[in-house]
């Protein structure tokens, strides 16, 4: 089978000068001066080393090629099957620019006003996208509060700092599809095992200044970064993460019990110059999805030699690869990049530079900033909202926040542990009722507490399943609209006829194991978010007004910010409490994590008939309790989806268990809640690289900046729009695969 857009390799001009070499001593002529770098526009640039033919660093697209072994064979299908599999966008975008990208090419369609993907020129050499005037000026202006505490990227549990100075393997569309990006291509073994990447050539290493290295990026700078980041003396945050690779685990505790370990058992290997391979402990669909984080990022082992412990101090102490290079940075003043002239994918990048401005009152400054015109971003405090909705002027500069992934949800506590005052033994009981719980799941009035959040358009927010809509699609089909779980999804839970009904159930049930009423609901939140705050008492006010008081007592007490969640959930100090999830990878599975044995949540394997109690030598799983326990019910379902690769037969079977959970109460679903609501901007986010995880929606390739901000309004007229286009490049996957 002949491999579809979404696998189309580019013949670039760097083929012809794909083993060139660059000088590390020499600035090349046209990068010599910082000053003249800066306003350079050349796509080319050239380099020179002893002995060495000078070449030309030029890397347009200039057509396709079928690369070798990915034409046919099951191999090819496999990829397609788990690149289906790691579909996943988000919702809640604005703009009126959307731009499909295969491959590193542009795929232009229109969004109902000028052509999408394509720059017009108006009077007076004015430029137009998508029927939008480009700024004058593209230049991306933010203000910050809080300094990098360090630049080592190698260390921390988030790469989104360094996303515009170093690219990973592959890289996630505007409509959150993966498309190949240092890796040219891949593919994998028939058990799914064995992943093989085609670097792309001639990508160099760069210094800060825009001079180059003296080295291409190659397949062992990947071995380089996992080989430091497994290293316990390096004391690297995602060595967790490269677990899911042969040996990786065992290669890293025997060098924390400082035994000998020997790398070349590790499944990371540079199979040639520019063929990266990965062996992993067991199939993993959402593989891909992993290369987002830290550890896909290379690392030339030659830079890390020479700079030792001065690697990572600065911007002028790391390499870069990117779309921007970091020339000009000083602590608690500023950090501005530009654009790098030499970028491998240079016709994709816009934006000439990006001007972060230090300010310790950022949070509190930035919608003022934005007035004047001194930033092009900003988000809108809570407390100035208001303000900026009663003026005209000011509404329409406003769109809402793109939804996170960030799934917020209530739970019911089946390890209470908190005061005895209220009634720990009741609650035991009451919270093993699935009518009780029932009652509260129907009563919850998800707009009213969610409009504490935000109270224009809540709607946009309201999550009836735990995964949030649009996070993962196969087979053509939403993820939330599968098999089960789409029950959940199409009907509103909040019905108060059925609420009291179950209530009344409930009272039968409990009142004949001797519970008297009103249940005590103990319910804490965190003081230091004034929405959790302000949501807590909706909450308790809402549901005892549905539920009555002679049924429930819902009991409210703050807990101030820190070391919140160690006295309160991890703590077991509860009964019902809002809790969140955010996603480590492009699977629904990632979903299950705080409901499985061993996960401090709300240990529902220690509801009644959900688990077995065992000894450890009986199989058992240790628990938040300090005990042993198997055979969890739902654990059993999470397990059978693992097995399966198929993202259609995957998907539907974690649906189902998705959906048992939520049939039988064991979480309440609230929305998709992040730390901001309204944004002034003037970038399109419909243009940015979107993924709920990694340094993808942190990158500013393929954005730029417009002349007048986005409003509510467009936001909520193209959303539709990019729905709609989402689901036909779903379409298109699947029709490929078939």
């Amino acid at each position: 089978m002949q491999t579809p857009p979404l696998f189309c390799v580019f013949r670039t001009g760097a083929e012809a000068g794909r083993n060139m070499k660059f000088d590390k001593g020499r600035i090349p002529a046209e990068m010599s001066g910082f000053a003249e770098w800066r306003r350079s526009v050349k796509k080319t640039g050239s380099g020179t080393k002893k002995g060495t033919k000078k070449d030309t660093y030029d890397r347009p697209a200039e057509g396709m090629k079928k690369e070798k072994g990915m034409s046919k064979g099951a191999g090819s299908r496999m990829v397609l099957s788990f690149l289906l599999s790691a579909v996943l966008v988000f919702s809640g975008c604005a703009g009126g620019v959307f731009r499909a990208r295969d491959g590193g090419a542009d795929r232009t369609g229109t969004a109902g006003e000028g052509t999408a993907g394509s720059v017009r020129k108006g009077e007076a050499g004015a430029e137009f996208v998508g029927g939008r005037r480009l700024a004058g000026e593209q230049v991306v202006k933010t203000v910050y509060s809080e300094e990098l505490s360090s630049w080592n990227y190698l260390l921390p549990d988030s790469a989104s700092a360094w996303a515009n100075y170093l690219d990973n393997l592959v890289e996630y569309d505007n409509y959150g599809l993966c498309r190949p990006c240092l890796a040219k291509s891949w593919t994998t073994s028939e058990d799914g095992l064995v992943w093989s990447f085609r670097i792309r050539e001639g990508v160099a290493w760069q210094r800060w200044d825009g001079s180059f290295y003296g080295e291409e990026v190659r397949a062992e700078d990947w071995v380089t970064t996992a080989r430091y980041i497994l290293d316990p003396a390096n004391a690297a945050q995602t060595a967790d993460l490269l677990f899911v690779f042969r040996g990786a685990r065992e290669y890293y505790s025997a060098l924390a019990e400082g035994k000998p370990a020997d790398f070349g058992t590790v499944g990371i290997r540079a199979a040639g110059e520019y063929e990266l391979e990965f062996t992993l402990e067991k199939p993993l669909p959402y593989f891909l999805s992993l290369l987002q984080y830290n550890w896909g990022y290379p690392t030339s082992a030659e830079y890390l030699e020479e700079l030792g412990a001065g690697f990572g101090l600065d911007n002028r102490s790391i390499l870069y690869c990117g779309a921007f290079l970091c020339g000009d940075y000083e602590p608690e003043s500023r950090r501005i990049d530009y654009a790098n002239t030499a970028y491998w994918d240079r016709k994709n990048i816009h934006i000439e530079r990006i001007e972060r401005r230090y300010n310790a009152e950022a949070g509190t400054l930035a919608g003022e900033l934005f007035l004047r015109g001194e930033v092009t971003t900003a988000v809108v405090p809570a407390g100035q909202l208001d303000a900026w909705m009663e003026d005209a002027q000011r509404r329409n500069m406003l769109r809402p926040s793109r939804n996170t992934a960030n799934s917020y949800f209530f739970l019911f506590n089946f390890r209470p542990a908190f005061p005895e005052k209220y009634n720990v033994p009741a609650w035991q009981l009451a919270v093993n009722s699935e009518n009780f719980r029932k009652s509260i799941y129907c009563a919850l009035d998800r707009t009213a507490a969610v409009q504490v959040y935000d109270p224009y358009h809540p709607k946009n927010f309201i999550l009836r399943t735990i995964t949030p809509k649009n996070f993962a699609a196969a087979g053509g089909m939403d993820y939330t609209e599968t098999g089960a779980l789409a029950a959940f999804t199409q009907n509103d839970p909040h019905d108060e006829a059925a609420a009291l009904g179950y209530k009344a159930a409930a009272v039968r049930e409990l009142s004949a194991l001797g519970v008297n009423f009103p249940v005590q609901v103990y319910m804490p939140y965190n003081t230091g978010s004034a929405v959790q705050t302000n949501m807590a008492q909706v909450v308790e006010q809402q549901l005892e007004r549905v539920l009555g008081t002679d049924y429930i007592d819902i009991v409210i007490e703050g807990y101030p910010d820190a070391n919140y969640l160690n006295r309160t959930r991890r703590a077991g100090n509860y009964a019902f409490m809002l809790a969140s999830w955010g996603p480590d990878f492009a699977d629904p599975i990632t979903y299950t994590e705080p409901f499985v044995i061993g996960q401090n949540y709300s240990c529902i394997y220690m509801a009644d008939g959900m688990a077995i109690r065992v000894s450890e030598e009986e199989g058992g799983i240790p628990g938040a309790d300090g005990g042993f326990w198997k055979d969890s019910v739902y654990d059993e379902m999470v397990q059978k989806a693992a097995g399966i690769t198929g993202a259609a037969e995957r998907y539907a079977a974690l649906a189902e268990a998705e959906a048992w959970l939520l049939k039988h109460a064991f979480a309440v679903p609230l929305g998709t809640l992040s730390a901001t609501t309204y944004i002034a901007s003037n970038l399109n986010p419909f243009e940015s690289q979107y993924a709920p995880f990694g340094a993808s929606s942190s990158r500013y390739k393929y954005q730029y900046v417009y002349e007048e901000p986005f409003s509510a309004e467009e936001y909520t007229r193209l959303y539709k729009i990019w729905e709609e286009e989402r689901a036909e490049r779903i379409a298109a996957m699947q029709t490929g695969m078939d």
